[in-house]
């Protein structure tokens, strides 16, 4: 039995996209978990989960810890396995092929998106593990103290630096970007030809790797946060926000390939290769 633990926040456009996925690429019995925060017509769609809890904790990690707990409880073995999974992620190849190939020699596999300016910490966005190694590891998804220098030398914490943490002795599987094109360094990322991450779905899709591309993105960001002290917030975004010409860039792509996913099983193949 797999356990898939994932979380949806303040919209509902993933849910049923994430469940046809799920149904499609994992060829044996899974339940999936779900945090529904804010989501419209939350009734109308919680009978698609084997469980689900609309408690207004704010925290991600935490709500990740819980929900393992949740379905550690209810596991009948602990070599069943806990799927995380963003809301916006899910699979595009068979997860229980690549569950019978990896753990013959890992505990534990995770997406590390080194692409997100050098991010070392396994990520949420997709884990893969037992019952049985996450109680005995005392899987934790919070931050905590634990940080590491990104590409540039500069000191950044994270979820899952706990994990990083407790995992510097395991040799977990790390699932790295295995796709590659202009739309985005970090958005609309396949892992290991395994996983889709459309990534910051549920936010607006600003990134650390987008504040690279801003000059003097720090002034502008202090200019920023400025105006919002004496203006409306949408007023002081659309006139000073550092990233205001990434973010609609990002968000048009964003709509488009949310367009063609959900007509699409093979939707990724447009995403494989650089555009000319």
């Amino acid at each position: 039995m797999i356990h898939v633990l994932t979380i949806h926040w303040h919209s509902d456009a993933w849910i049923d996209i994430q469940l046809k996925y799920l149904n499609k690429f994992i060829e044996e019995p899974f339940r999936v978990y779900a945090f529904l925060n804010n989501v419209p017509n939350t009734e109308s769609h919680r009978n698609k989960f084997y469980y689900t809890s609309i408690e207004n904790i704010k925290s991600h990690p935490i709500k990740l810890n819980l929900l393992a707990d949740i379905a550690s409880f209810a596991a009948e073995d602990g070599r069943d396995y806990l799927l995380f999974l963003d809301g916006d992620a899910f699979p595009i190849s068979s997860i229980t092929k690549f569950k019978n190939k990896t753990f013959c020699d890992h505990k534990l596999a995770a997406i590390q998106r080194t692409e997100n300016n050098g991010d070392i910490q396994p990520h949420p966005c997709f884990c893969m593990t037992t019952v049985d190694f996450w109680n005995q590891i005392k899987g934790d998804w919070k931050a905590g103290e634990v940080v590491w220098k990104d590409t540039f030398g500069k000191e950044v914490g994270d979820v899952g630096g706990q994990m990083l943490k407790i995992l510097e002795n395991e040799n977990w599987y790390k699932l790295n970007r295995s796709n590659h094109h202009d739309l985005h360094t970090l958005l609309f990322g396949i892992y290991d030809e395994l996983i889709y991450h459309h990534c910051a779905a549920f936010r607006r899709p600003g990134t650390r790797v987008d504040q690279n591309q801003v000059n003097d993105y720090e002034d502008r960001l202090l200019k920023f946060r400025k105006a919002k002290q004496y203006m409306p917030r949408w007023l002081a975004r659309k006139l000073f926000s550092p990233l205001k010409y990434e973010l609609k860039k990002n968000q048009k792509n964003s709509d488009e390939i949310y367009r063609s996913i959900q007509d699409d099983f093979y939707f990724y193949k447009k995403l494989e290769t650089k555009h000319d």
